[in-house]
């Protein structure tokens, strides 16, 4: 981590004269930039296996990769909603690699550098989070010794492939079953445009053909018109090959770490969990619990939106024992379940709401009895003051007696409460006392 952090910080890759330069360097200076990043990426972290339970993969959409959309609001909003619930929850959650894509490419046109700079961005909006190791970056290439690639292929790898290349014609009758696709002619290019009734897209993406467009839709394209294409037109475009090697992308990824870092899979896609259950059906079965619990964070806590992501960071430094208390207890309150957005909500007007509600009860119950005390005491002090003083019989060391005796033990009963009172021991025992105290600091209503 500390590698990665600091050749951030020596070339300046996060501010706005660095973005100047990948509009301006030539084709060979930025393909060498990109290569020396992913190995600088590569050889950040040093990855053991773990069961640790509370660490995850994001698949591609959360990683705020630019599929299926490379636009920089989604992809900061993508990485914003994981960011808060990972700070609630997890230890560490893996991202996908954004730059891996480019180490492929000679030439960088307009759009490549636009897409690579909207990636530094994203960069820059997660280093708080990479320094924490809350966020890690995956890294895109393993080495392996001969003997072991062999073992890695035996054990691991041509099962998996076997496997991908059974479900390869489900996934293509899938994206023909349930994508539309439509045959776009804009100002400058000839594109295809994807959308559906499902949740493999946010919203509707354009690919546009830059160097080639296949012959069947450049005969069928008409300027300023949608045409929607049939099944035919749809195979032989190769439209399905550019979405299913985005799909199998991802998808071996996430399967890699899970079997061989043990992470959880974390996923906003229905269309992702039934790959993997066909893929390797026994890790999904494992961590899919782990991976609800995390996606409906923020239901089961709403008003963690309304809370800065430096302030989320400080408070879980600050608090590390409460975080653990009040995640275990998180983890018990979902019972054992797979969690639904419904689910999650209920949970959080049902228990976690009434036990936030109960701690401002009780910590209002005892300040009466500690003000109480306070007035109770400093009432008995200065009493006996006012009455040795019209009675004359206060002796003129008095304060030196008082040093002395503690006051009278008015002094330090008063002490004692006051820290009571800034202290909050009651409050700190409860198993949400986390929670209640990220709601406290930032004056948030429930």
């Amino acid at each position: 981590m500390e590698l990665l952090t600091k050749f951030i910080d020596d070339a300046k890759i996060d501010d706005e004269e660095f973005f100047e330069y990948v509009q301006e360097a030539d084709n060979d200076e930025l393909a060498e930039f990109v290569q020396l990043f992913n190995e600088v990426i590569d050889n950040s972290y040093s990855e053991e296996k773990s069961n640790n339970k509370f660490n995850f993969i994001a698949n591609s959409t959360l990683s705020g990769l630019s599929f299926p959309c490379g636009e920089i609001d989604c992809k900061i909003n993508s990485i914003y909603s994981l960011a808060r619930n990972a700070i609630l929850y997890a230890d560490t959650v893996y991202l996908q690699n954004p730059f891996a894509q480019y180490v492929k490419h000679k030439e960088f046109n307009d759009k490549l550098r636009q897409d690579l700079i909207g990636d530094l961005i994203v960069l820059s909006y997660i280093r708080p989070l990479l320094e924490e190791k809350i966020f890690k970056i995956a890294v895109s290439k393993v080495h392996y010794c001969h003997d072991c690639y062999t073992r890695f292929q035996e054990n691991y790898l041509q099962t998996f492939d076997w496997n991908l290349k059974t479900v390869e014609p489900l996934i293509a009758d899938y994206l023909i079953e349930n994508v539309d696709f439509h045959l776009l002619w804009g100002v400058e290019s000839i594109g295809i445009e994807i959308s559906g009734n499902n949740d493999l897209l946010n919203h509707p993406m354009v690919v546009n053909f830059i160097k080639y467009v296949p012959e069947n839709l450049k005969s069928k394209a008409r300027k300023g018109e949608r045409i929607k294409l049939n099944n035919s037109d749809i195979k032989n475009s190769g439209i399905t090959n550019y979405l299913l090697n985005e799909i199998e992308k991802n998808l071996s990824i996430q399967d890699f770490y899970s079997t061989y870092y043990s992470c959880h899979v974390l996923t906003d896609r229905e269309f992702d969990i039934k790959l993997l259950k066909l893929i390797n059906k026994d890790i999904y079965e494992q961590n899919a619990r782990q991976g609800e619990i995390i996606k409906n964070l923020n239901h089961l806590v709403p008003f963690i939106d309304e809370v800065p992501i430096e302030k989320l960071i400080t408070m879980r430094k600050n608090e590390g024992e409460s975080f653990q208390v009040y995640r275990d207890k998180v983890n018990s309150l979902s019972k054992n379940n797979i969690l639904t957005i419904q689910d999650s909500k209920q949970i959080y007007q049902d228990e976690i709401r009434p036990e936030l509600n109960k701690i401002n009860l009780t910590l209002k119950n005892n300040k009466k009895v500690l003000w109480g005390n306070i007035k109770s005491n400093v009432f008995l002090a200065s009493t006996y003051i006012s009455t040795s003083l019209f009675t004359g019989i206060l002796p003129t060391n008095i304060d030196k007696i008082v040093a002395s005796v503690g006051g009278f033990g008015f002094a330090k009963n008063i002490g004692q409460d006051v820290l009571k009172l800034i202290k909050k021991p009651e409050v700190r025992n409860n198993e949400l006392y986390f929670l209640w105290k990220i709601k406290q600091d930032n004056k948030i209503e429930i």
